[in-house]
């Protein structure tokens, strides 16, 4: 038997809930601000490699793989995720 504290909600942000636009430009606001411009092109560099693999935008996808690119990035990255 199911109890109250097994329920799980599943919810899906897509494009009709999301300014996709808006999103990206805040985070590209966002890693040029804390990161400086060259990290925020490559991670951006990475996010089009990975969406054209997949078909789909995959914004975790490409900070994994960003912080496989270089150990000393991923406090960083962290940041990111965190913040």
């Amino acid at each position: 038997m199911t109890s109250p504290g097994d329920v799980v909600f599943l919810l899906d942000c897509d494009n009709t809930l999301l300014d996709n636009d808006l999103v990206e430009d805040d985070l590209r606001d966002h890693l040029a601000r804390e990161f400086g411009v060259e990290s925020r092109d490559r991670y951006w560099a990475i996010f089009e490699q990975l969406r054209a693999e997949l078909g789909y935008a995959d914004y975790l996808g490409t900070l994994q793989r960003y912080r496989l690119g270089d150990v000393s990035e991923a406090v960083a990255a962290d940041v990111v995720v965190s913040g």
